[in-house]
């Protein structure tokens, strides 16, 4: 009998199909809706996030308790508590983390054609690339190999007119006093951050000559995709608590600004969700709600020749699930292989973001994220779709009396 049913549903919803593809269309805009601002708002925030990590802060950072408040060189780490970091990390913690000591200042970069204020970072060459990947942005030239080299953005070889080969001077200003030293440019970097376009590569022993402090800034660390960034980093804050006075801070710590802009995002994201499953779900119940208006006819000769009013009101449950779940696998469907067009090609916003995502860190381009979750979301808009679409017209249909809905109809 619930296939019979289930038959009479199906071809009841195509006596009327415009009627029906309007119905489905309003589930499927709703289901697709959820998906891509789901899908959108996550890989957004997961391009920014791994953008910032991957060039330039790495996982975490160890720095010297207090530094943030007053970053200067010499509220940085000694060379003393710098070899404990590093000791500590190699002893205790897999070959998988990477690490590497930075020294970053502020300076002044002069060519022969203009002056530049720029962020002087001073890496080690051989370690900085296990922890970020700033050597795979060198697009003229090469990376750092030696001391007396510097590498630029291209935003700041144009702006100072210089090319590979080429001399610049580069100014450091410390306690009241300056120091400067000359450098050969030998790569021009074409990063993904707009916010690398004003920091300069030295190596570790010239930023330690320029500043006069022979320790470093920061200890900056990588470690596995998949591995949780809060739990390691409590971890070695652990490991360092009784040997060495660091703090070990995370992206968003590194990133305040960040962390509000962001933090809870999907709570925002809700009062939307929940406005989207109202407007299907009243869509496709005045619409379902109509029809069972305009056929009380039909249903009172079908209650008539023997159909029992709880057939009757299956019926319309069945007719209001058909159109869930076809409009749910259109605009689902549709929704998902557009995150995934998304997800690999991206969205180019540098025009839109302009100086407002180069200060903040926001990548020119982003990718849409793909999770199984946000079919979850999306499904749960079409449940709430069907039962609102359903639950008062099958109660109506449950309702007629045989007589006076011939009568009436």
């Amino acid at each position: 009998m619930k296939r019979t049913l289930a038959r009479i549903a199906w071809r009841g919803l195509w006596r009327h199909p415009q009627r029906t593809i309007l119905m489905m269309a309003i589930v499927a805009f709703g289901s697709g809706l959820i998906l891509l601002m789901w899908g959108l708002t996550d890989g957004f925030i997961e391009t920014m996030i791994s953008t910032q990590i991957d060039y330039d802060s790495g996982d975490f950072q160890v720095r010297a308790t207090g530094y943030a408040d007053d970053p200067l060189p010499k509220n940085g780490l000694p060379s003393e508590s710098v070899a404990i970091v590093e000791s500590t990390l190699a002893a205790e913690f897999p070959d998988t983390w990477t690490y590497a000591p930075r020294l970053d200042t502020s300076g002044m970069l002069k060519s022969a054609y203009g002056v530049l204020g720029v962020s002087v970072r001073g890496v080690n060459p051989i370690r900085e690339p296990t922890v970020t990947v700033t050597v795979e942005s060198v697009g003229e030239g090469r990376y750092l190999e030696a001391p007396g080299e510097i590498v630029l953005s291209r935003a700041a070889a144009t702006d100072l007119d210089v090319r590979i080969g080429e001399r610049v001077v580069l100014l450091s200003f410390t306690e009241g006093n300056s120091s400067s030293r000359a450098f050969t440019l030998v790569g021009i970097l074409d990063s993904a951050l707009t916010t690398m376009d004003s920091v300069v590569f030295v190596t570790l022993p010239d930023a330690q000559a320029l500043t006069g402090w022979d320790g470093a800034t920061s200890v900056a660390v990588s470690i596995p995709h998949g591995t949780s960034r809060d739990r390691a980093a409590t971890r070695l804050e652990a490991a360092l608590a009784a040997h060495v006075d660091a703090t070990v801070e995370t992206y968003f710590e590194l990133n305040p600004m960040i962390r509000v802009m962001l933090s809870g995002s999907a709570v925002k994201l809700t009062p939307f969700v929940i406005m989207v499953a109202l407007l299907a779900g009243f869509g496709v119940a005045n619409t379902v709600f109509y029809s069972v208006l305009e056929r009380t006819r039909e249903f009172g000769m079908m209650t008539a020749v023997g159909m029992s009013t709880r057939q009757l009101a299956r019926v319309v449950l069945y007719e209001s699930i058909y159109v869930s779940a076809v409009g749910f696998a259109v605009g689902g469907g549709l929704g998902y292989w557009v995150l995934l067009y998304l997800s690999r090609v991206g969205m180019n916003f540098g025009a839109l973001l302009g100086d407002i995502g180069a200060t903040m860190g926001i990548p020119n381009v982003l990718y849409a994220s793909t999770s199984g979750l946000y079919w979850i979301a999306s499904f749960s808009v079409v449940v709430f779709t069907g039962l609102i679409a359903a639950w008062y017209p099958a109660r109506r249909a449950s309702r007629l009396e045989p007589v006076t809905a011939i009568r009436e109809g």
